[in-house]
């Protein structure tokens, strides 16, 4: 089942990816145009601001590990115990942040300095809605954890993609409805809780799992906290690494600055997601692989394989966000937000490599060597803030992003290899040769042809601007096909073109 479900779960992943791209493109700038720039920015604030505080502390990774492992052991009772004990701990959890959320209530004035009195009013509304909301969504965190652990990728996959597409048309009627901010924050949480009872529903029908609450173990509670706790480094770093940008950017530049970051943001989500959509599909294999042998070569030859494939999709956006994303960007939310491109680059070319290392990233968790990931990600994560308190002032959005690029490429690019090399005795330069360089030469070629046709056919026009993107996508399409994709590659290629209509969960 695990080879079907991977591949239908990355086809509706980028089913998912594709509607969310096309409905970004028509639904953002419409959105901003309707609540205005400084809504937009305070809209951004509040979800960024909120996601420190209900992190899941690495308890859903450390279940869907554990969970994971006791599924090839075939010991049912064990993942009843410790999901019994997971929701106790969630709970214990839930009650300390709605103290600290209500606390820090009561101070929002003082740390959004730039924010007007009529601006500070706004967000706390939003604030409360999404606090509520995170409040109870929080002791489901683990949700995602074991549908990856049993397998089940096409469902997981599916409901993100329904999340997607109930939330944008439930905004859409909202606004054409006459409501703004406050409908929009509110519906985001209406479809989550909605999406978390349908996959409570799914795994209550189609697993044996049923949570033991009257285990105790302080043992077992100490391994899981052992394992959560450089999670929840891990965590808190990644979130500070950008989405401290917007409270930095609201407490020294202002929410127009927070707005332009955010399109930058959304650009660079967008390549993101593309690689995102095989992330965690490969945790019972590499636990599998982990499990039966410590030789790192089949280890090595799955991340080479799993990277390849996650380089062709993501190339092509990095290629034309590089060469036709300024214009783009103007075309798409004006001249005001032209500064979201350098934003957007800034943010993505670090990360190139680093996504298509997912592999390696789930070898970290499955064999808990967290602490050296959290380690990179905590010096990376300040490194980028304690540089973005000397830019923001002077660059605002472009200086964040300038900040983050830093981090990012001193620790998560270079460091976090020189662990991988090192410390899980992963064959990088295999890795590296495998793909990147592999695929180097023809991505040379494709941008060469992609600035050629920028400088040629300038696009004032949304028409003429997606038919340079559709050549380029030609162009990308066949000069990787002929020089880059091997046949295995390729016959997976042409299984998705297939199998696209055909989509059973199992």
């Amino acid at each position: 089942m695990s080879n079907s479900q991977i591949k239908k779960g990355a086809l509706i992943s980028y089913v998912g990816i594709i509607f969310n791209i096309i409905a970004g493109l028509l639904y953002t700038p419409w959105m901003v145009k309707e609540i205005g720039m400084s809504d937009y920015g305070l809209y951004a604030l509040a979800i960024s601001f909120l996601t420190y505080f209900v992190m899941d502390f690495g308890l859903s990774d450390a279940i869907a590990r554990f969970v994971a492992k006791y599924r090839v052991e075939n010991n049912q009772q064990k993942i009843n115990q410790i999901l019994g004990l997971a929701s106790k701990i969630y709970i214990y959890i839930d009650l300390f942040i709605l103290i600290v959320l209500v606390v820090v209530f009561f101070f929002i004035q003082n740390i959004f300095t730039q924010l007007n009195n009529v601006e500070i009013e706004k967000f706390k509304v939003i604030y409360i809605i999404i606090g509520l909301f995170s409040l109870i969504s929080f002791p489901f965190s683990s949700l995602d954890g074991l549908l990856i652990a049993y397998e089940r990728f096409a469902f997981l996959k599916f409901c993100n993609l329904l999340n997607k597409v109930l939330t944008i048309l439930l905004m859409v009627a909202a606004l054409l409805m006459g409501y703004k901010l406050y409908a929009l924050v509110f519906i985001n949480a209406i479809v989550a809780i909605a999406i978390i009872c349908a996959k409570l529903f799914f795994l209550r029908k189609n697993t044996k799992t049923n949570v033991d609450f009257k285990f105790k173990s302080w043992d077992l509670a100490k391994e899981i906290f052992g394992f959560s706790a450089w999670a929840t480094v891990i965590g808190v770093a990644q979130r500070f690494l950008i989405n401290f940008a917007p409270t930095l950017l609201a407490i020294y530049a202002g929410t127009t600055a927070i707005a332009i970051f955010s399109i930058g943001r959304i650009m660079e989500g967008y390549v993101w997601t593309f690689a995102d959509a095989l992330n965690g599909l490969f945790l019972p294999k590499v636990t599998v692989l982990s499990e039966e042998s410590k030789d790192r070569k089949k280890i090595t030859e799955l991340m080479t394989r799993v990277g390849r494939i996650q380089l062709f999709l993501v190339g092509l956006l990095v290629v034309g966000i590089v060469v036709f994303g300024k214009e783009f960007i103007t075309l798409w939310m004006g001249k005001d937000f032209k500064n979201s491109y350098w934003v957007a680059v800034l943010l993505i070319l670090p990360g190139v490599i680093p996504i298509t290392q997912n592999v390696a990233s789930i070898l970290m968790y499955v064999e808990n060597k967290l602490k050296y990931t959290g380690w990179v990600y905590a010096s990376s994560s300040a490194a980028s803030i304690l540089v973005s308190l000397f830019l923001i002032p002077h660059f605002g959005a472009v200086g964040s992003a300038i900040a983050i690029c830093i981090g990012l490429t001193l620790f998560q690019l270079v460091a976090m290899n020189i662990v991988y090399h090192k410390v899980m005795k992963i064959d990088i330069l295999y890795f590296l040769k495998g793909s990147f360089l592999k695929m180097l030469p023809s991505f040379g070629v494709i941008l060469f042809i992609g600035v050629i046709i920028n400088y040629f056919i300038p696009a004032p026009s949304f028409i003429i601007f997606f038919g340079k993107a559709f050549i380029l996508g030609v162009v990308y399409l066949i000069i990787m096909w002929l020089f880059s994709l091997n046949k295995n590659e390729k016959d997976l290629f042409l299984s998705f073109v297939n199998k696209a209509g055909i989509i059973k969960f199992q």
